[in-house]
């Protein structure tokens, strides 16, 4: 199979403005000491440096170009690498799922099965692409099975109790829904400019500083949920 088409560039706005959300959530989550982290689906692994100033970070990737990419330049950041989630032998404080669940094709079973490997308080950050109406080759692309609506992603994590929701790049919404409806190819990469990307961005900080403040849409170009294992489930 080949290689999901991953953007190359980890200045692209979107792996910046992601990043930013996932800083947001985390110090909110307010962990008291070092956490053992797992992160499934890294790609390129733009969050890798970050997540390895907060605890020891293990990855789960089953993509043999991205697991080389990452033994390359972020080897002194990760402690263990699992290419099969029947490999990982230990438990988590947090795992995080980032655009990983739309790629597996049993997504409630993989989520219930998920909750063996996260100890008794254990986190599970979850974004998703959002709304079938916003579906297009971008997706075909990229190998998704769905775009989730928050029903769909409250079925995933039956497992679990919901603590948090986000919709993420809320203000692009509309913007990407009237590309995907008047455009016949929407790109799956960073086809912009370096202003165009830098606005983009500028957009992004604006969302979040409006989160900061206690705006918090549950609707966007994507979603995302803290979630945490219930009581009793594979404790």
């Amino acid at each position: 199979m080949n290689p999901i088409p991953l953007e190359s560039d980890l200045n692209w706005w979107w792996y910046k403005a992601k990043l930013n959300l996932i800083k947001l959530i985390i110090k909110d989550l307010n962990f008291s000491k070092s956490i053992n982290i797992l992160e499934i689906g890294p790609g390129r692994g733009n969050n890798i440096n970050y997540l390895n100033n907060i605890g020891e970070v293990d990855i789960l990737e089953i993509d043999e170009e991205f697991v080389n990419h990452l033994k390359t330049y972020n080897k002194k950041e990760i402690s263990k690498y699992f290419m099969d989630i029947n490999e990982v032998d230990k438990k988590y404080d947090l795992i995080l799922l980032l655009d990983v669940l739309e790629h597996i094709e049993n997504s409630e079973e993989y989520m219930s099965a998920l909750t063996k490997y996260l100890k008794k308080e254990g986190i599970v950050i979850i974004g998703v692409p959002a709304y079938k109406s916003l579906w297009s080759i971008h997706d075909e692309k990229l190998l998704h099975f769905r775009r989730y609506n928050w029903k769909k992603l409250y079925s995933d994590c039956q497992s679990y109790k919901i603590l948090k929701r986000y919709g993420f790049n809320y203000l692009l919404f509309p913007i990407r829904y009237m590309q995907i409806k008047l455009m016949k190819n929407v790109q799956t990469t960073n086809e912009t400019n370096r202003q165009v990307n830098g606005f983009l961005y500028l957009i992004s900080l604006i969302e979040n500083c409006l989160r900061l403040i206690g705006f918090n849409p549950k609707f966007g170009i994507s979603l995302y949920a803290v979630v945490q294992k219930r009581q009793g489930k594979n404790s």
